[in-house]
């Protein structure tokens, strides 16, 4: 049973009526910033907003998340949808009116645009809760830029009470608004953080600055063993995007490494350095380890120097539900049209989200929103401080996930 084309219709007209309502919240919420576990003004902001909707909102879930229930049945399934809320220690540049107020501080990865997102589809669903097959769960959680949020969440019972039977993301990206593109398995990276450190063998004589001379040919010697750059401008990003629709196998079996010294790293100077590694699986970041661990014994046996690597924190890959997505997607061909769906074949490389965390509990799928306009100057390119979006993106958004939403409610 799929989403009746009247209730289609009214929801993409109800999206369209929302737009000044979603645009004033994602303009307050760029405005007010807040880093990764300080979210509590963007946290009250949006209890506040969905408070008013009716809905039952539970608060500090996991630290400063929350999520708000839209009960239709008890007796019926219930399908849930997340959006991140935190901001980076990014300065924005843009000359904007809803320029971040916080130095050194900006939404720069279009969190605010998925509150928005979520709080206008909470709306529209409370408003056509009548013809809605089941109940919906909206989850606005805190500390996705430091990976933690979501595993918090979960923690504290998210995921429970009941149990969604599917779980749904959109994340807003540098590719031409009112497009959604899809895939139907790995969506994102895992990655893997190190750091490593060189020191002197007992009988070198090395002073601190050449430790720090061999740390960074090592970091040189990781960053070489990349077969694929992030793109940095519009053009690049589209030639990328065109690159995943029919992708070589470097780019469906990819590893990303990533090695620098930090100036935000007092140890900087004594040898020590970040390692990163993105990779489509498990098994290829563990030989990404091996290879880096070659590289660097070379190196410091030239040197005289030894090299130890502490493991930091990893991140496990994100996977869209197959079965999931392949479900839903009519209800995204007949709200958009099939001219505005991009089917990606292979994962773009150089993220990482902790939504994974959700898929890896309920069956679950993200999706990506394309939220840029390169003649209106705005190219949504991540965590830059130029970001922002093309605000139609919001519409857009809204219409796809509420009928998602509703679909997922509809299958057997």
């Amino acid at each position: 049973m799929h989403i009746n084309q009247a209730l289609a219709a009214r929801i993409k007209a109800e999206s369209r009526d929302a737009f000044a309502f979603m645009r004033q919240i994602r303009r307050d919420l760029h405005t007010h910033p807040e880093l990764s576990g300080d979210e509590s003004w963007t946290a009250a902001y949006l209890a506040n907003a969905l408070d008013k909707l009716g809905l039952e909102v539970h608060r500090n879930i996991g630290g400063h998340g929350l999520f708000a229930d839209l009960v239709t049945d008890p007796s019926k399934p219930m399908a849930a949808f997340r959006v991140d809320m935190d901001a980076l220690p990014i300065a924005e540049v843009n000359k904007v009116p809803y320029r971040s107020k916080f130095p050194g501080i900006m939404h720069a990865c279009g969190h605010d645009a998925h509150s928005a997102i979520g709080v206008a589809t909470a709306a529209i669903m409370t408003k056509l809760s009548n013809e809605i097959p089941g109940n919906l769960r909206f989850i606005f959680q805190p500390e996705e830029e430091q990976i933690t949020g979501a595993l918090r969440m979960i923690h504290a019972g998210v995921l429970t009470r009941p149990v969604p039977k599917a779980i749904f993301g959109l994340h807003v990206a540098p590719l031409p608004a009112g497009n959604i593109a899809w895939t139907d398995g790995l969506f994102l990276a895992g990655f893997d953080h190190y750091l490593a450190s060189i020191s002197p063998k007992e009988d070198a004589s090395l002073s601190y600055p050449d430790l720090d001379a061999v740390a960074k040919r090592c970091c040189r010697a990781i960053q070489h063993f990349n077969q694929w750059q992030l793109p940095e401008t519009w053009q690049e990003m589209q030639d990328f995007w065109q690159l995943l629709k029919s992708p070589p196998k470097t780019l469906q079996d990819f590893i990303v490494y990533d090695a620098s010294l930090s100036d935000e790293n007092p140890e900087a100077w004594y040898g020590q350095f970040g390692i990163g590694v993105k990779a489509a699986t498990p098994h290829l970041r563990r030989a990404a380890l091996g290879r880096i661990r070659a590289a660097l014994s070379r190196i410091c046996k030239l040197a005289q120097t030894n090299y130890h690597i502490e493991p930091v924190g990893s991140m496990m890959d994100m996977q869209n539900d197959a079965q999931l997505v392949q479900s839903v997607l009519p209800a995204l061909k007949d709200s958009l049209g099939e001219s505005h769906l991009i089917h990606l074949k292979a994962a773009f490389p150089f993220n990482c989200e902790d939504f994974a965390y959700y898929t890896k509990e309920i069956p679950g799928a993200m999706f990506w929103l394309g939220a840029g306009n390169p003649e209106e100057k705005k190219f949504a390119i991540l965590h830059t401080p130029d970001f922002d979006i093309d605000e139609s993106s919001l519409v857009t958004g809204t219409t796809a996930i509420s009928n998602i939403l509703i679909e997922a409610l509809n299958l057997n």
